[in-house]
């Protein structure tokens, strides 16, 4: 026995003022008389005229007030109940693009799904199963379910990405999944991949019904399209390397051909040995466009035999020097003359205005910082003092790079970052939107000495050091000359007209500020549909379009993936997969357990039944007192 609502437990309180209600009935009412001689000679009897003396209606309205706080108590007893369930089981479906490839005419995800349509015909009537597909992220395609029907034609709808997998998360989600509600479920697997490649425990790895398919290594990819054009390079300055690689376990012969805006400007017959890998370099282009490359004929696996990239027409980009002193000019303009594209505009504080910029221009302010808001990439060294943008807190001379982020494009080739020369730098107070790229450290406190954010949409980094004259093209400070032009390089902004390059299986977030309000994607495969979200997932390679009102991308998505061009994974220790017994029957289960059973509402129901046959004797004596 117990209570489901200890919540109303002070309502017992009412039968206390229920009995007060009882003994206010009691009280005798004060008589004055004219003497008390009558009352001397009356024997004196001991009445207690607030002594509570209970009657039936008492007892009646006491029970009728128990029965109604007990039935808000909602009390119940113990019943123990027998349920009859079936088995429950976890099929995980790798979905990634290695699925796609052939064995013979059949792909290896038919194969996948016709062994698992054996597994779910095979169920009991009352086994549950959950389907996970699995390709870059895990998704749960359903959840427990005894419509066997529906769960056929989930696995219908499914279809293989062109992605890489992460087999292990989706396991290890069904293994989460696995002991729910005390019910131990049974993971089956489905794929191509060895059963080494989940990096699971022994222990674990004896529990899955593990069913691989596949046996063809027959794939010749391209694994790679670098094109190296920097910022400033134009379309003729640029060199493409193309990257094939033989997956297979014997030699195999194709054609490699790189199109430029679909017209073919190179051609090699080719022959990799087994399990070999040859570069091309491709150069010496006539114009800018989209970039193919293609080999041929189609091998068992398709999806990587294409590749792409963009070769862009670098218009000129102009460098704005605001800055009160003089000192940088002659360095910059030696600077932006080896810098084909660049071209370097001088301004003073007072003739700078913020209405002048470009979309593609980058603003270097130098001991000064403007009080409006910048329409551009902008680089601040040295602020002063008194700024709206940067507080300063003090200045500190000889300081020592401790710290930096490792791996930002600012500082990459750095290989000697703490061999900057800082004479002297502004201790900065860190802005919310901010993070430090290089600090040293004070005896107090740390000294940002390099930040680097995004502030109203532009990027912005800020150097607290000066570039004294004679810094930047001194022969003993090319770390500091490699860590401006890296600058200037991320600040560069991205030519809008150019796609962006995307590896596929990834999700390509839209820019801060854009809403997906009216906005449209077109996949590969020619399909539209709305934005709904400002994430989009990216699976399938191709060009991908994004087309607004006020927001328009194209994006190139390639596949560029070992794990999953290399179709013929062999495994010495694990070569053949588990065997599963798919005829076998199942018989239910019995499973006992204790549920709590509530009677809150009998006793509302004898409170009503109380309240009628208290009405019913009231008529009875009412009647009674009528008759006589």
């Amino acid at each position: 026995m117990g209570i489901l609502n200890p919540s109303a437990l002070p309502f017992l309180a009412l039968l206390g003022i229920l009995i007060l209600i009882y003994l206010r009935e009691r009280w005798r009412k004060r008589i004055e008389v004219p003497a008390l001689l009558l009352w001397l000679e009356v024997k004196e009897d001991t009445t207690r005229i607030r002594r509570f003396l209970p009657n039936l209606l008492f007892f009646a309205h006491a029970l009728l007030l128990l029965l109604l706080i007990g039935g808000l108590l909602r009390p119940y007893r113990p019943v123990t109940v027998t349920e009859t369930r079936g088995d429950r089981w976890i099929f995980v479906m790798d979905i990634s693009a290695s699925m796609q490839a052939r064995e013979g005419r059949t792909r290896r995800f038919e194969l996948a799904l016709d062994q698992a349509r054996q597994v779910v015909k095979a169920l009991g009537p009352l086994d549950e199963a959950m389907l996970i597909g699995v390709a870059a992220r895990p998704q749960l395609v359903s959840g427990f379910t005894t419509d066997h029907r529906q769960l056929l034609h989930l696995l219908e709808t499914l279809r293989p990405l062109d992605a890489g997998t992460n087999l292990s998360l989706g396991v290890e989600l069904a293994l989460a999944q696995r002991d729910r509600e005390g019910r131990r479920a049974k993971i089956h697997v489905f794929t191509d991949l060895p059963k080494s490649i989940l990096g699971l425990p022994e222990e674990q790895l004896k529990e899955l019904a593990y069913h691989r398919v596949g046996k063809s290594d027959d794939n010749l990819a391209i694994a790679a399209l670098p094109l190296y054009q920097n910022p400033f390079q134009n379309y003729s300055q640029a060199q493409a390397y193309v990257l094939v690689r033989n997956y297979a376990y014997r030699p195999k012969g194709a054609v490699l051909t790189v199109s430029l805006n679909e017209k073919q400007i190179f051609r090699r017959d080719i022959s990799l040995p087994a399990r070999e890998v040859m570069s091309f370099s491709v150069k010496g282009f006539d114009g800018p466009g989209k970039l193919v490359a293609r080999v041929e004929p189609e091998d068992a696996l398709a999806v990587d035999n294409q590749a792409m990239a963009w070769l862009a027409e670098r218009g000129q980009r102009r460098l704005i020097l605001v800055s009160p002193v003089k000192a940088l000019q002659e360095e910059l303009e030696r600077v932006s003359r080896s810098i084909p594209g660049l071209t370097l505009t001088v301004l003073t504080p007072e003739t700078f205005s913020p209405t002048a910029l470009k979309e593609q221009d980058i603003v270097l302010f130098h001991q000064f910082v403007p009080g409006a808001v910048v329409p551009a990439n902008s680089l601040y060294v040295f602020p002063p003092p008194e700024n709206p943008l940067f507080p300063v807190v003090s200045e500190a001379a000889d300081l020592r790079i401790l710290d930096w982020r490792e791996g930002h494009e600012i500082l990459r080739n750095l290989h000697y970052v703490e061999a900057l020369p800082l004479k002297k730098a502004r201790v900065l107070a860190l802005p919310s939107w901010a993070q430090v790229l290089i600090s040293s450290r004070t005896g107090s406190s740390e000294v940002p000495l390099a930040l680097t954010g995004e502030k109203d949409g532009h990027r912005v980094v800020c150097l607290a050091f000066d570039l004294g004259k004679g810094n930047l093209t001194n022969s003993d400070n090319l770390t500091l000359l490699l860590l401006f032009l890296n600058t200037l390089r991320w600040l560069l902004p991205h030519d809008p007209a150019a796609p962006l390059l995307v590896s596929s299986g990834e999700t390509f977030f839209l820019p801060e500020g854009v809403a997906p309000d009216s906005l449209r994607l077109t996949t590969p495969q020619g399909q539209e549909r709305m934005v709904e979200t400002d994430a989009v997932a990216i699976d399938q390679v191709g060009e991908y379009r994004l087309v607004g009102s006020r927001y328009h991308a194209t994006l190139y998505a390639n596949l560029f993936d070992d794990a999953e061009s290399d179709i013929g994974r062999r495994e010495d220790a694990e070569a053949s997969a588990v065997q599963v017994q798919v005829g076998e029957t199942h018989l239910p289960q019995e499973l006992s357990h204790i549920v709590p059973e509530e009677f809150g509402r009998s006793l509302y129901y004898g409170a009503a039944l109380l309240l009628f046959l208290e009405w019913l004797y009231a008529l009875w004596r009412y009647r009674r007192a009528s008759v006589s």
